[in-house]
């Protein structure tokens, strides 16, 4: 909850209200995303697609496929082995979830991809976002001092940051925040692109 008491405290310090739904979002906690095999998202994969995905396989129909789904998360990257399925259930698959991304690596082997707006589940455990020497704000896996860059964000304007803020603030995005969910993330960023010498952060941040 750091990022968000941060981000909190900085609006307040700048004279800016905040609604009671807004202060709700940046501090409450959400729950994990969707199981991988939860309900089908919109969207469809036709026939001939499952087909042409089949026989780049080239492999006897009876042979099982392998099949690994890779979920990329905002931070972070999860691998997970879905086990060896025969034809009619790599169909049944690739129809119930066409929003994966399906690519044949090998005779045998069919990886999946998929996208998820959140931090990985190891993220939320161990994310920190914090400021480098040169003055980048990135996101890292693990404490700062390990120096374990997941993302670059943008370079901030160190001198404007540390006359603007509170006392204490600067020192403590050096030691990094602590970021455990989307909304944390999402807060921690918005408030220091206001600082970031990039001219089109600073726009997006104003509404530009």
């Amino acid at each position: 909850m750091a990022g968000a008491i941060i981000a909190i405290t900085i609006l307040a310090y700048r004279g800016l209200t905040i609604s009671a739904a807004v202060e709700r979002l940046l501090t409450t906690n959400f729950g994990e995303a969707a199981s991988v095999m939860g309900p089908v998202q919109q969207g469809t994969r036709n026939e001939q697609e499952i087909e042409t995905l089949v026989n780049q396989l080239k492999t006897e129909r009876t042979k099982l496929i392998r099949v690994i789904l890779q979920t990329e998360y905002i931070c972070g990257v999860e691998t997970e082995q879905l086990g060896r399925m025969d034809i009619p259930q790599l169909k049944v698959l690739l129809v119930q979830h066409p929003e994966w991304e399906a690519e044949v690596t090998s005779t045998d082997m069919l990886q999946l991809k998929q996208r998820v707006d959140d931090l990985s589940p190891i993220c939320k455990q161990q994310a920190y976002i914090s400021i480098d020497a040169a003055g980048n704000l990135n996101l890292y896996e693990g404490k700062p001092a390990e120096e374990n860059v997941i993302r670059t964000f943008f370079q901030l304007d160190v001198g404007t940051l540390e006359s603007s803020l509170p006392d204490g603030v600067l020192e403590q995005l050096q030691e990094g925040i602590r970021v455990q969910d989307k909304d944390e993330y999402d807060s921690v960023i918005s408030t220091f692109s206001d600082f970031a010498v990039d001219e089109k952060h600073r726009l997006l941040r104003n509404g530009g």
